[in-house]
């Protein structure tokens, strides 16, 4: 039995083409499309490129589909962070040829490699990381994007996070893209090398005096506005964020206990925040008690403006050592919390809405957490035993009881 194949031959333009087909339509549509690109002089190894440039993501998409599979439904001021760092932030980072050197030729990017080429020798020395596809990125390519980072005079902080979206992203590259990668892609941020990755900032210390917070309040009762002397008061004593006082509605007011219920704080769990013993602040939100829409017209914005000319008009803000963030009112409501010892740090943690990590760290950071026990030192008074694991900055009495019983 004998079988008919339908070969084509082309030679042409200094390309020699010899493939065999099943059927003749398919050998002719292929010979069409074969002579078309070499009359265009368009390079055969191009068209496979191309295919590629298509089919494969880069840094820029992978972050846009991971964001709008797996981070929408964050709280709304997370959302806004996550959406600027994920759709506009990262991806825009320059990755300068002078940082990556030589490797550059282990990368693939920019839409077409004529793109790529006439950006690099032409117009600018460097490639923004969203163009890069995600197949080629490895650690060399991340330390670059580091050093441009701290380049720009960009913090710890902020880069850490943005490592830590970037490798959250690559865990779930076998989910977004399963044709691609069923068993998912090496994730570039977990192969860098120890010590690469830049120190965390361990958080400020700084709280409140009680003279500096009467000095702001007082400040801010002078206004005719007295919207800022409100959301301050309540921030400086609840712990509230700002963007939660400032977002509180009438609906979530309970005027029988003086509280505000907050469907959704930061971290996406709800909260209830006592209102103030003020008369004064009780008394304006009975008088302009609504049924239901925002409590307060003052926007974010307009309370900083408050808040830099208080603190500028009070000698606080010109040294940025010493300058408070308004950030510090919640520290400053929870080492008040702390310094009752009404409660046990699990039941603070709920309180504030913060991780039990959060409180061990304030409690760390307090500058007069030994006082006390130098204080019964100096009297000969014993110590308790939380005090002795203290003093010996020890998590537990076990671990100071292998370092000193043999002491006693």
């Amino acid at each position: 039995m004998s079988v008919t194949r339908w070969r084509v031959q082309i030679r042409k333009g200094g390309e020699n083409i010899n493939k065999v087909f099943d059927d003749e339509s398919t050998a002719r549509s292929f010979e069409e499309q074969e002579l078309k690109r070499i009359d265009s002089g368009v390079p055969q190894n191009l068209i496979f490129d191309m295919k590629y440039q298509m089919e494969m993501p880069n840094m820029r998409t992978l972050l846009k589909d991971y964001f709008e599979k797996f981070m929408i439904k964050h709280a709304e001021s997370s959302f806004k962070t996550n959406h600027s760092r994920c759709l506009s932030a990262i991806p825009s980072i320059p990755i300068y040829f002078k940082d990556i050197g030589s490797k550059i030729d282990n990368y693939r990017y920019q839409n077409t490699i004529v793109d790529a080429m006439m950006n690099k020798v032409f117009n600018k020395n460097y490639i923004d990381f969203g163009d890069f596809k995600i197949d080629t990125v490895d650690f060399w390519l991340l330390i670059a994007y580091m050093e441009s980072r701290k380049s720009a005079g960009i913090k710890n902080n902020t880069i850490l996070r943005e490592i830590s979206t970037i490798s959250s992203a690559f865990e779930k590259v076998y989910k977004l893209y399963p044709d691609l990668f069923p068993k998912g892609l090496m994730n570039p941020v977990k192969m860098l090398p120890k010590g690469e990755k830049p120190k965390p900032y361990l958080g400020r210390k700084r709280v409140l005096s009680e003279e500096e917070a009467v000095q702001i309040a007082e400040w801010m009762k002078l206004k005719a506005n007295p919207e800022p002397y409100f959301v301050f008061v309540t921030c400086l004593e609840s712990g509230a964020r700002k963007s939660e006082v400032l977002g509180a509605q009438w609906e979530n007011v309970n005027f029988n206990i003086w509280s505000i219920f907050i469907p959704k704080t930061k971290n996406g769990k709800p909260r209830d925040i006592l209102i103030p013993d003020d008369e004064e602040f009780r008394a304006w939100l009975l008088k302009n008690r609504m049924a239901k829409g925002p409590v307060f017209k003052l926007t974010s914005w307009n309370f900083r403006a408050y808040w830099v000319d208080a603190l500028k008009a009070l000698g606080m803000y010109d040294d940025p050592d010493t300058r408070i963030h308004f950030h510090d009112t919640r520290r400053t409501a929870l080492t008040k919390l702390i310094r009752q010892k009404a409660l046990n740090n699990f039941q603070i943690a709920k309180e504030m809405g913060v991780a039990p990590q959060t409180v061990e760290q304030t409690i760390q950071n307090m500058p007069d957490r030994l006082a006390g026990v130098f204080a019964k030192l100096r009297s000969g008074q014993a110590l308790t035993e939380e005090e002795i694991m203290m003093l010996a900055g020890h998590s537990s009495s076990a671990i100071t009881n292998v370092y000193y019983a043999d002491r006693n």
